[in-house]
This record gives C-alpha cells, structure tokens and sequence, in this order.
C-alpha cells in the first residue's frame, strides 16, 4: 500500500482540527471551574442585593426617627409653644418625611391631644379614647415607644417620647404614619431584583409588597419562625422559601433593626430565577470573554512578536537620548562667566549710578528665576523664549550700551509655536561670548520668522580667544531636542561676515 501523504493544506487542516480540540477541552475544562466559582458567587449575590435592600429601608425608618427626635428637641427648647407654631413645625417635620401623616403633643398626665394631621385642620381629641392612649401610658423616662394600632380602619405605626421643657412641664411628642402612607412612599423606589418585608416586634407586617397584607400578624408564609428567631437573638438568618407574594422559589434573609428603641426584624426576598440569571450572564460573558480572548490573542501574537523587539529597541533610544537631553540642559543653563561679568557690571554701576544698579538687581534676577523655573522644560513657545531673551539683553544692554543692538520682527500667529527652551538665549549668548565688541565694532543681532522658521543673524567679528568647544556644546543640545522631537534640524552658514542660524519651529502643543 502506498504511503499517504498530505499536502500542506491537508496539514493545515489536521493542525487546526487539533487547536480547535484544544479549545473546547480548555473551554470545557473552565466551564467546570466557572460552575464552581458560579455556585459561590450565588451566595455572595443574595448577600450583596439583600444588604442593600436592608440598607435602604434601615435609612428609611430612621429617617423617621429623625422627624420624632426633631419635634423633641423643638419642646425641650421652646416654652408653651403656640399652637400656630405647632402647626407650622408639624407641616415642616411632615415635609422632611413623607411618610409621616400625622404630629401630635401631649402633656404628661393631661385628657387631651393636639393633633396636626397631613392637609388637614388641626384638632383636639380625649386621650382616654384616642387610639394613642396605650402608647402614651407606656411612655416613661425619655425612651422612644411606638406601637401599630387602628385608626379606623387604617393601621397606624405611632411613635411616642416624652420631654421635659425649660420649666420643668413634661410633655409628649408622637408622630403616627399609616401604612398604607408607608406602602404607597416605599414602592415608588426604584425597581430592583428584591423586594423587603418590616415586622414591628410584635410580629405585625408594617410593610409589605402586597398592600393587603399590612397590618397583619407574621404567619408561616411570611417566616414566622424566622421572625421569632433574629427577635430573640438579634443575629440574621437566610432561609429558603416559597414567596407567597410571587409564588416563585427564594433566598430570604432576615435582619435585625433598632427602630423606636425596639427590635424590629426586616425580611428581604431574592428570587431564585435573579439569582439564576445573573449566574447565566455571568457564564456566558465569562465563556464568550475566553473564546474571544483566545483567538485574538492568538492572532496578535504573530503580530506583536515582530514589533516588540523593535519597539523595545526604539524606547531604550528614546531614555538614552531623554536623559541625555535633560542631563545638557541641566549643564547648558546661562554660562557662569555671565554670571562673573553680570556681577562686575553690578559692583560698577552701584559705584556710578544706584537707580541703574538696583533696576540692573532686578532684571538679573528675574532672568535667573525664570532659569530655574524652566530648567526642566524642554520646548517653550516663540512668544516665552523672545520675552526671555529680551530680559537677557536688557542685562547685556546695561553692560555693553551702545556697543550692543537686538532687533526682531515676529509673525503674531506663530508666537504658541515652540522652538528648544533656552535655544534663543544661547545663540544671542554665543554671539555676545565668541565676538569682538568694541565701540567701533558694535554688535547687531536681528531675530525674524521667516515661514515655518526662526531666523538669528549677527555680524560676525570672531574673537581670537574665541572658545569654540563652548560654542559647539550649546548648539549640540539645540540639535539633539530637534533629533528627538522631529526630522528636521537646523542650519548654521557664516559668510559676508554675517552669522546665520536657522530654527524650525515645532506646531502648537495640541
């Protein structure tokens, strides 16, 4: 039998017939390990929406809290308050908490109640048949009582504490909030994957989802058994149930709060199909993530591996010649000998003309305030390196007088153009430095744009103890910034006795 061959495209076939392989056992493979994780981060999820319902209903109530500590401190500190100042505190504290229907006052051991109910007039009523009467009895010393009792045929959680005012009199301050207000406030919250029940510590529903069942006692349906179990120990306890409310599969969870000076028990339901579809997301973004991951990896790294050497190579340029840059510009800052002649000019106008010396103070330390403050700046526009200059030539003004000169001529739309920081202040250094400047011979600097470029002429009368070295050291920094920032360079001609250097001039920072 011959012996079979394959062709370079049957090979290509068997090889990506083999990765594909690979593939589904390593997706497969994490599928499994994504189940694992997916059973824990059930958990977690239950925990997580369920804290945060409890949250927001623990801030809920004790905002009303709030309201009654309000109306508290309002007797304590007012004495025979009026009752127009009852009615308007009465409307502030019921704007604070919409929840609330109704503020009342009472006097320790007094036959009536002043009530001032919501969008209602005020009015007067026996304490010894209003449906407060056994909250009040409770009251004592300065604790909070609160009890839900009918009102009619409305349920009312009340809140009562009694308050001793300036005068010693006693007084009770109560704030009552129906249910149905308690329903219709906590449902317009925004939808999310839970819902929460309330019980009072006498096992009563002050809220619940299903408006009907407020107001009624804690039954098996509702965790009864639960209930009972976090009001004696205060501790939280999950179980699994049957929501009666959706009919469906849930996670509940019952946590204890201290509302009215009370332990109240608040039970919050997650849905199991919630739970089941945030694990089914969680599996199809983390599976559709692998697959997706793999392949453009896999593509990218025929790519990439042809560009890292490259660029690896390109960045260690690139640090070398920033480093280099920083290092010159830290050592090319004005040259000491300005310094030591800045200095004499100085001792000598301080002899002959004070105003010129102290004017001269001034200008030279501007000049080297503006040095330090630069001294790690690389490019600067047009417009900060010719006021700079300026302040420099002002310093060679009063040292040289007639015998120096400085001209410009500036194109406005290029001043936010930028050339190397300190680059205008060397080329007028050198051609102060490496020429001969004598009364007969003065010096004439001219400074233009010129295009996209920068243009520095000076007559050229070299010294004879020129120092050359420094002159190309200076020019060499100016280089390197243009080798690093861009592919053009500048241009240096001398003859017809005129020094000529040209800049091009970088584009705005964008």
């Amino acid at each position: 039998m011959a012996r079979q061959r394959h062709t370079p495209k049957g090979r290509l076939l068997i090889t990506g017939t083999v990765l594909l392989i690979l593939l589904v056992a390593g997706i497969l493979t994490a599928g499994r390990t994504i189940n694992g994780v997916a059973v824990q981060m059930s958990g977690r999820i239950v925990r997580h929406i369920s804290e945060y319902h409890y949250r927001l209903l623990q801030v809920e109530f004790e905002r009303s809290e709030g309201v009654l500590d309000a109306s508290v401190q309002f007797m304590r500190e007012r004495t025979a308050p009026t009752d127009a100042e009852l009615h308007v505190l009465a409307a502030t504290l019921m704007r604070m908490d919409p929840k609330a229907g109704c503020v009342w006052f009472a006097e320790a051991g007094g036959r009536t109640i002043r009530s001032y109910p919501r969008g209602k007039t005020p009015r007067t009523t026996e304490a010894a048949g209003d449906f407060r009467q056994r909250l009040i009895a409770a009251t004592d010393g300065d604790s909070v009582r609160s009890h839900v009792t009918g009102s009619g045929r409305i349920q009312v959680w009340s809140m009562a504490c009694p308050v001793t005012d300036r005068t010693g009199r006693r007084h009770i301050c109560g704030i009552d909030f129906p249910l149905p207000e308690i329903y219709t406030c906590m449902t317009q919250s925004p939808a999310s994957s839970g819902y929460a029940t309330l019980f009072d510590p006498e096992g009563v529903i002050v809220y619940h989802p299903d408006s009907l069942k407020l107001g009624r006692p804690a039954s098996d349906s509702t965790g009864l058994a639960a209930f009972r179990k976090v009001a004696a120990t205060g501790q939280s306890v999950t179980v699994h149930a049957i929501s009666d409310y959706l009919n469906i599969d849930e996670e509940r969870i019952y946590y204890p709060i201290q509302l009215g000076g009370r332990r109240w028990v608040a039970g919050i339901g997650i849905p199991r199909l919630v739970i089941e579809q945030e694990i089914d997301d969680f599996h199809f973004y983390t599976v559709f993530a692998a697959v997706i991951s793999v392949l453009f990896f896999a593509v990218l790294l025929v790519l990439a591996q042809r560009r890292w050497r490259r660029e690896y190579d390109l960045r260690r340029h690139s640090e070398r010649e920033s480093a280099q840059l920083h290092l010159q510009q830290l050592l090319e800052q004005i040259d000491p000998h300005f310094l030591f002649n800045s200095l004499n000019s100085l001792y000598a106008l301080i002899r002959c003309n004070p105003d010129q010396a102290r004017e001269f103070t001034l200008t030279l330390s501007r000049v080297y305030r503006r040095v330090l403050e630069r001294r790690k700046q690389i490019l600067s526009t047009l417009a900060e390196e010719i006021d700079f200059t300026w302040q420099y030539y002002t310093l060679q003004k009063i040292r040289f007088d007639d015998r120096i000169e400085l001209t410009s001529a500036i194109d406005p739309a290029l001043r936010n153009w930028r050339i190397p920081s300190m680059s205008l202040q060397t080329l007028v250094e050198n051609a102060v430095k490496h020429n001969s400047i004598t009364g007969g011979n003065p010096l004439h600097i001219r400074i233009r744009t010129e295009g996209e470029s920068f243009l520095i002429e000076n007559n050229y009368t070299p010294r004879s103890d020129g120092d050359k070295e420094s002159l190309g050291m200076g020019l060499e920094r100016i280089r390197s910034v243009y080798r690093f920032y861009t592919e053009e360079n500048i241009s240096i001609s001398v003859g017809d006795g005129t020094f000529r250097c040209r800049l091009p001039l970088l584009p705005p920072e964008k």
